[in-house]
């Protein structure tokens, strides 16, 4: 009863996703930054790459509302503070079709996170592959003891298909109604605390109760992603699927060309001894093999480093 009641909600709110018109733009770069207040030495190493190989595309900066940094090439898109932080608030922030519909005029929305490097630009072929989802692959070794498949991958360096994930998202919303409700209220956690203190206070008295236990499981599962395993790169990998049955992933193979994530020297092995387009997470997973493919300033334009981040100083106002 409750269900089919959320679903005729759903239905009054929310319409299958169409697109008003075809993208008139290939791809759009998009360059998540956390709320510090200035870039560490190892993503300056990552906007380095981004700005030598991958200069010519549309670029922005996701960052958090009242943010100084800036950087030179890149359109700052700035976003609520409660978005910023840790790894859970970044995954309230796309799992909202209203992030994806920012870049509804690019076919393709290329998530770079500043762990990542491109050693290439080979964008435009990995687009024109059709894929709907590719990131950097995991499989089963000692950096990733959880993984029981090989498969496509982490997010932080990937391309998604813009007009595909709206469709998964609003399909999500439309087949599994409480998902709309229950995103809502994990993202809106803070203004909510006095309807969360209400319903600790309640479970003990119906801990049975789905319209207790729900939300309250939906707002644990975004705080500990880690323990849930409600991550983003893991929904478009595994899930996205569910809600659009043509959703195309790439192949295991595919995705070893396009990026490296977990044991790179592995990694280089199983893909013929060839190096990727880009990785993920270098300096988590093996740095002394990816040191000697890193950019250095001096290597450069002119003998420096190029476009790199700036923090802007307000205007005395006084």
């Amino acid at each position: 009863m409750i269900t089919s009641t959320l679903r005729l909600i759903n239905k009054l709110f929310l319409r299958p996703y169409r697109p008003k018109e075809p993208p008139s733009k290939t791809v759009a770069i998009v360059v998540p930054l956390s709320s510090r207040p200035e870039l560490t030495p190892d993503e300056k190493i990552s906007l380095r790459h981004l700005q030598h190989y991958l200069g010519d595309y549309d670029k922005y900066l996701i960052v958090p509302r009242g943010s100084s940094i800036e950087i030179e090439g890149c359109k700052r898109m700035p976003f609520s503070r409660k978005y910023f932080g840790s790894p859970a608030a970044h995954v309230r922030l796309l799992f909202d079709p209203r992030f994806y519909r920012k870049f509804a005029d690019y076919r393709y929305i290329f998530f770079y996170h500043l762990d990542a490097v491109a050693f290439s630009d080979q964008t435009l072929e990995w687009c024109d592959k059709d894929y709907d989802y590719i990131g950097a692959p995991w499989f089963h070794c000692e950096d990733s003891p959880w993984v029981e498949e090989p498969r496509v991958g982490n997010g932080g360096f990937a391309l998604l298909k813009t007009e595909s994930a709206l469709e998964v998202l609003h399909n999500r919303y439309l087949e599994k109604p409480g998902t709309y409700w229950l995103d809502l209220f994990a993202r809106n956690g803070r203004r909510l605390r006095p309807v969360i203190w209400l319903l600790q206070k309640l479970k003990p008295l119906f801990p049975q109760a789905k319209w207790i236990n729900s939300p309250l499981h939906e707002l644990w599962a975004f705080d500990n992603c880690d323990s849930s395993g409600r991550h983003i790169d893991a929904f478009w990998a595994d899930n996205a699927v569910n809600y659009l049955p043509e959703f195309k992933v790439a192949p295991f193979e595919e995705g070893l060309r396009f990026a490296f994530e977990v044991e790179p020297r592995k990694c280089l092995e199983m893909n013929g001894g060839k190096m990727p387009f880009g990785c993920h997470a270098w300096g988590r997973y093996d740095r002394e093999f990816w040191e000697p493919y890193l950019l250095k300033a001096d290597t450069l334009e002119g003998g420096t480093e190029r476009n790199t981040a700036t923090e802007r100083v307000p205007h005395n106002t006084t």
